[in-house]
């Protein structure tokens, strides 16, 4: 009787329980699904079909076709592309062409031909690169040759901005020369360090004025082009650069030596060596110091030589206005992260962010002048009397191609100091880190 009656007695219990969980499951946390089922409703009401549930039907026959053909590795696919090739200085007059480029994972071949309508001569030529990983560096082999225009500052190079600023305003103070002939280099590129052992054999010649005219017909801020020392170049060369352990920083160095005993005409050694990095200040300002120091050994040709001047050294100065055979730069640009139409509240679309930045430099060259001036004494650090110093401000687009960290700065310099130059505006194209030479 006792065993019967406990039975019944849990048989009971059970048959009010499920009355109970039953309602205690129809009777949900009522401001949870309400919140819930809002945000569903405005989920499928903002992404339309993009937020439908997934439509499985087809998954098992590609699952099947997927088991009988396992994937074996990713495709090398070649890649061609093609460009016009256009350009505009004063001692090429207009240069127009194409380019041609075909490249995969592990090699690339790149080639172009224009003409130049002031000398009358094709110019351009040909590159080709291979490499292999190995863990976490890659190791290249790169070989390049041809006829091309170079400006004489070997250590900043504007192309596209100088072409236009020369065309529509004829204010181009690069200085040119000719290089006919070819270089190889073996390359290496790891996580924390990059480098380049190579060698160079090129015949270096003058090249005159051909062009004396732009768009608006104006006479040019600069009518004549530096002589470059003629004589055949060769050249052995090392690159590297590394980033400092436990800090921001970066440090390159490069050096040339061409010397009589390589078959060279000319008889030097040239050294630069840079430092610079970037400190972020709570997210909205970053603090980018950038120091550079360089001498040349030597035969003093002026395509060897150091120049100050430019958007990318003292933004107070023309590009290249003057130069030596020593240089030493610092320079402290403070950039705003803050998008400043944002600030203002001014509605524009968010690919065209302006940015704010300040900037002060100091920089002096010595030695020999390459443009044939007294020049001062030669040694291993400039006299006091050399140094320009410079301030100003920037406003800086950046527009993430092609290189996600090039800006476009208009920027205003001025001097400082008991200078007697005027305050100076420039338009540039530059990456932030500018002194630190790309590979």
């Amino acid at each position: 009787m006792k065993a019967r009656a406990a039975v019944t007695l849990a048989l009971a219990l059970v048959a009010c329980a499920a009355p109970m969980a039953r309602a205690q499951e129809a009777a949900p946390d009522t401001s949870l699904h309400q919140f819930l089922h809002t945000l569903s409703d405005s989920t499928d009401a903002y992404f339309g079909m993009t937020a439908a549930p997934l439509d499985t039907a087809g998954l098992d026959s590609a699952l099947a076709v997927g088991l009988s053909r396992p994937w074996r590795g990713q495709h090398l696919h070649t890649h061609f592309g093609y460009a016009p090739v256009l350009g505009f200085n004063r001692v090429d007059g207009s240069v127009a062409g194409g380019s041609a480029s075909l490249s995969s994972r592990r090699w690339r071949l790149l080639g172009d031909l224009a003409h130049a309508g002031g000398t009358h001569l094709w110019v351009g030529g040909g590159e080709a690169w291979a490499g292999i990983r190995r863990h976490e560096t890659l190791w290249g082999l790169r070989v390049r040759g041809g006829r091309r225009t170079a400006v004489i500052d070997r250590d900043v190079q504007e192309k596209k901005l100088a072409a236009l600023r020369a065309l529509i305003t004829g204010d181009d103070h690069q200085h040119y020369f000719r290089r006919d002939g070819y270089e190889v280099a073996f390359t290496g590129d790891g996580p924390t360090w990059s480098g380049a052992l190579g060698f160079r054999d090129m015949l270096e010649s003058p090249l005159p004025v051909t062009t004396t005219w732009d768009l608006a017909k104006r006479a040019l801020e600069v009518p004549w082009n530096v002589p470059a020392a003629f004589g055949r170049a060769r050249e052995a060369t090392l690159t590297a650069r590394v980033r400092v352990p436990f800090l921001p920083l970066t440090a390159q160095l490069s050096h040339q030596t061409s010397d009589g005993a390589l078959g060279s005409d000319f008889d030097y050694r040239r050294t630069r060596v840079a430092l610079g990095g970037e400190f972020a200040v709570g997210g909205h300002v970053s603090f980018l110091p950038q120091l550079v120091y360089g001498r040349l050994g030597g035969d003093a040709v002026p395509q060897a030589s150091f120049y100050l001047g430019g958007a990318r050294t003292l933004r107070s100065l023309p590009g290249e206005a003057i130069g030596g055979t020593g240089l030493a730069l610092a320079r402290l640009d403070v950039i705003l992260a803050d998008d400043l139409l944002a600030l203002a509240h001014i509605p524009h679309p968010a690919m065209f962010p302006l940015q704010a930045g300040v900037f002060a430099a100091s920089g002096a060259v010595w030695g020999a002048d390459p443009y044939g001036g007294p020049g001062s004494a030669a040694g291993d650090w400039p006299q006091r009397q050399a140094w320009l110093s410079e301030a100003g401000v920037s406003l800086l687009y950046r527009p993430g191609v092609p290189d996600d960290d090039g800006y476009f700065r208009l920027n205003y310099a001025f001097p400082l100091g008991g200078d007697s130059r005027d305050g100076r505006w420039s338009v540039s194209y530059s990456r932030a880190l500018d002194l630190l030479r790309p590979f």
